[in-house]
């Protein structure tokens, strides 16, 4: 079916099994009845792939990701606490501040008037996700004519960590001030989750033809 074709199929699959989206089972039908480098059989095969199970009680769940998924860690390395290269989501501003002001830079830059090479740097890495295409520029400009130092470089990175974990402080002093309202939630979340549960499991026994009297 080739490359697109096959992703576009598992993708009306999906919307069919799992929504019982009906104009997505007639859109894949149509798809397969265009191809002309698969066989009858796998063709039928493939109608009946689609088309076997109806609608997906227990669909396979995907994850959800940022756009920066993968957070780079202090030392170039993907951000982990086994590896002791990361920042907290509820970091203190200076703990923050000193463990981004000791973080190696380009090695190849000793001195002051150095220059230096961002994409040997680790703190570029963390730059790339948390600051403005203008503040790049001039990290890259900098850098590489020593036009900046490398603490120069640290501090609107610093700044805009702070900044993007102010409102997760607040939001934290919020439920640390207030355990009657975590209590509440988690009360709300233990109902919802076991309606949700109920629900399933009705369907699984549907589907198995499991009636119970």
């Amino acid at each position: 079916m080739g490359k697109k074709n096959a992703k576009l199929y598992r993708n009306l699959k999906r919307r069919y099994q799992e929504e019982g989206d009906m104009e997505a089972l007639e859109t894949a039908r149509a798809l397969l009845k265009e191809q002309q480098n698969i066989s009858l059989g796998d063709r039928e095969r493939l109608y009946g792939y689609i088309e076997g199970g109806g609608k997906v009680i227990l669909p396979e769940p995907q994850p959800l990701l940022t756009p920066e998924s993968k957070m780079p860690g202090l030392d170039g390395q993907k951000m982990s606490k086994s590896y002791n290269n990361y920042i907290g989501l509820r970091e203190e501003p200076d703990s923050v501040a000193q463990k981004i002001r000791t973080m190696q830079t380009d090695p190849q830059r000793v001195r002051r008037t150095d220059p230096g090479d961002p994409e040997k740097c680790p703190v570029w890495e963390m730059h790339k996700i948390y600051s403005d295409a203008d503040t790049q520029d001039w990290v890259q400009h900098g850098c590489r004519s020593a036009g900046i130092g490398c603490l120069d470089c640290k501090k609107p990175l610093i700044d805009s960590i702070v900044e993007e974990q102010r409102p997760l402080h607040e939001r934290a002093r919020e439920y640390e001030n207030n355990p009657d309202l975590v209590h509440s939630i988690l009360q709300e979340g233990r109902e919802h989750a076991r309606d949700a549960a109920r629900d399933t499991l009705e369907e699984v026994r549907a589907a198995m033809g499991l009636h119970y009297r």
